[in-house]
């Protein structure tokens, strides 16, 4: 059924560092491969830990504070920190159990073999969605309006990251094809170290990434490290004799799983299904965000600027004074319900909007819901006039569309540079 070459005797450390992986690894995976054919049911197996993980930080770990916060956005939670304190604990007394029920065993080059399998699998499944989460660009989409008059100093270390990713079209593609390919190459035995090796590859810029702007999802791209790793080490005799000692790599046999003809074509027919699957899978949502994302700004709605001209009070016009707090300067249009107002002393404030286009009313509203602007607009051109009303004070609008003419936007591509353009 599986590979019967004949192996010598494990060590006594080889056998404890391998039972300690094979538990953690089935613990940190689960519930692969069941998670992948959720699609498109979406459903939340992490519940299924909340119980243990907020018991463990309460009674064991004897934290200062109650988990309430579970995994979202961030993969660096408290939640997930003390889950992986729970894996190891788990795995540390799964081998003393393990190592005093099996002490006779020579060897586990069966369940070696399945082990390899399943990380080999997750973290293809992993590497291809991101892949082409880059190669379909929803993971870092055009920086957003605001973002693009946000200044460096205002920017967090993560969104100065999503910004330098989100503007090159080229550079995701090059990043989704190098992370794509490392998954799907290790779907197969006869390629699995290539996959493996340029697996270490991308992670390891990843992981640098995540430490170096402060992305949280440290944790989970060390593990993906950590399992590249996994797969590459049983080969290290022969890539050090290969690159380092300039030796002839000895070949290595790569027997049948099955060896009964109908099993074999049941397990290619299975694997063609499942590798579709998951490819057809990461394409249809990779395009049901793109089109989610549609109304978020890019290259060619980067004129959802629009620069206020006059703006009235209670029929007071409102000079443009630097530093005034009240007046508008500019709108900036993030997505189809989301905008930003400038103000003359530079702060920008974020605000949900409604647009009824068939009777021309737009509704602007506060975060906390405390404030709501009412305006009718008209469209004359490139001039925009909105008319409405906050509390008890008339409001007129009159603004126009517009382009800062950032150099990100209009400097483009040039294969020669007479002189360096950095600004």
């Amino acid at each position: 059924m599986v590979p019967t070459t004949l192996s010598p005797p494990w060590s006594s450390a080889q056998k404890i560092v391998f039972r300690f992986l094979f538990i953690y690894f089935i613990l940190y995976t689960f519930p692969f491969p069941l998670r992948v054919f959720s699609f498109p049911w979406d459903l939340n197996f992490r519940n299924l830990w909340n119980p243990l993980v907020i018991w463990t930080g309460r009674n064991i770990l004897k934290l200062e504070y109650e988990i309430t916060v579970l995994p979202n956005g961030s993969g660096d939670t408290t939640w997930n920190y003390v889950q992986v304190f729970f894996f190891f604990a788990a795995s540390a007394l799964g081998v003393l159990v393990w190592s005093l029920a099996d002490r006779k065993r020579v060897h586990y080059e069966k369940l070696f073999f399945w082990l390899t399998v399943l990380v080999r699998y997750y973290l293809a499944v992993i590497l291809i969605q991101y892949g082409f989460a880059k190669i379909i660009k929803t993971q870092f989409p055009f920086p957003f309006t605001n973002r693009l008059f946000q200044t460096y100093g205002e920017s967090s270390p993560m969104g100065l990251l999503w910004t330098f990713m989100g503007y090159s079209t080229a550079y995701n593609l090059f990043t989704g094809i190098c992370e794509a390919l490392a998954g799907f190459l290790l779907f197969f035995r006869h390629t699995k170290l290539l996959g493996a090796l340029l697996c270490i590859a991308v992670m390891s810029n990843i992981v640098m990434l995540n430490f170096s702007y402060d992305v949280p999802v440290k944790l989970y791209s060390l593990h993906l490290l950590w399992m590249s790793f996994f797969l590459v080490v049983p080969e290290w005799r022969r890539l050090l004799n290969f690159f380092i000692f300039n030796r002839a790599a000895p070949e290595v046999f790569i027997e049948p799983v099955f060896r009964d003809s109908r099993w074999r074509l049941a397990t290619l027919v299975g694997k063609t299904l499942f590798i579709a699957f998951v490819l057809v899978t990461d394409v249809v949502v990779g395009l049901r965000i793109q089109k989610q994302m549609a109304g978020f700004p890019g290259n060619t709605n980067i004129e959802r600027i629009y620069e206020v001209d006059t703006y009235v009070v209670n029929k007071d016009t409102i000079p443009p004074l630097i530093n005034d707090t009240r007046r508008w300067k500019r709108l900036l249009v993030n997505s189809n319900d989301l905008v930003s107002i400038e103000y003359m002393d530079n702060a920008r404030i974020g605000w949900l909007y409604v647009s009824d286009s068939l009777h021309h009313r737009v509704k602007v509203i506060s975060r906390d819901s405390s404030t709501v602007y009412h305006f009718q607009y008209e469209q004359n051109g490139n001039h925009f006039f909105l008319k409405g009303v906050l509390v008890n004070d008339s409001l007129k609008v009159t603004m126009k569309k517009g382009s800062a003419g950032f150099p990100l936007i209009n400097r483009g591509f040039h294969w020669i540079n007479e002189y360096p353009f950095n600004r």
